[in-house]
């Protein structure tokens, strides 16, 4: 109940870290820990709180590609439920192209995962909580996880939106329609036909748009629109 009480006042990173995150540790024992918040569709990555994971580990989580890197959070993604890993689980897990995440879990001598997180409207966006070198990944555990988990999104989410946001970006109200959907992975065409508008009428506002936002890309726009309010998810 302490824990779900801290969650509830959280208005700064160092609240979250300097409340919560004793309290969790408490809670679910454990030897690093990493939250993020994320958008789905498009992948971008918003903003996250370390506590002890390598930044190699982190950084890296999503490729060039927009492709995530983690067998752990693809795993997640597909089952939204609590997903725990050790060594022993890498032929149900690993993928190809997976080699370097396994080389950078064995690099800096981790033990196991486990990690489990809330997608916002339509898996649009997501907290996800990933605690690494815990006891074990058994029922009790993954169950106090999903216990826990809706007071911890509660918690970052605050946290994120009282962040100060960069100067306020001024657009159309034709120009936020096309963002929200773009920030929910639709097509031009998709676009065009939920709007009712053509697709060439389409890529001209999300032009105006990344102009505006100085993107360079779809992702990166989604990115910025969370970050700065400007669309809801």
């Amino acid at each position: 109940m302490a824990l779900f009480a801290a969650c509830q006042g959280i208005e700064t990173r160092a609240g979250f870290m300097d409340d919560v995150y004793p309290l969790l540790q408490e809670v679910l024992p454990h030897e690093r820990f990493v939250c993020a918040i994320a958008t789905v569709a498009p992948v971008a990555v918003l903003d996250v709180v370390n506590a002890g994971f390598p930044t190699a580990f982190v950084t890296d989580v999503v490729d060039r590609r927009g492709r995530i890197a983690s067998p752990v959070i693809r795993r997640w993604l597909m089952s939204d439920a609590p997903v725990y890993f050790d060594e022993t689980l890498c032929d149900a897990f690993l993928e190809d192209g997976d080699d370097s995440w396994l080389d950078t879990f064995r690099q800096h001598g981790m033990r196991n995962l486990i990690a489990h997180g809330i997608k916002d409207l339509l898996g649009a966006a997501t907290s996800y909580f990933c605690f690494g070198g815990v006891p074990d990944g058994d029922e009790a555990r993954r169950r106090m996880l999903q216990l826990v988990m809706p007071h911890l999104h509660a918690a970052l989410r605050a946290h994120y939106r009282l962040k100060g946001r960069e100067q306020d970006v001024e657009l159309s109200c034709r120009e936020r329609e096309v963002l929200q959907l773009v920030c929910v992975g639709k097509t031009n065409e998709a676009i065009g036909s939920i709007l009712g508008i053509s697709p060439w009428t389409v890529k001209v506002h999300v032009r105006n748009f990344m102009a505006k936002l100085n993107v360079s890309t779809r992702g990166h726009a989604a990115a910025m629109a969370m970050k700065n309010g400007l669309v809801t998810l």
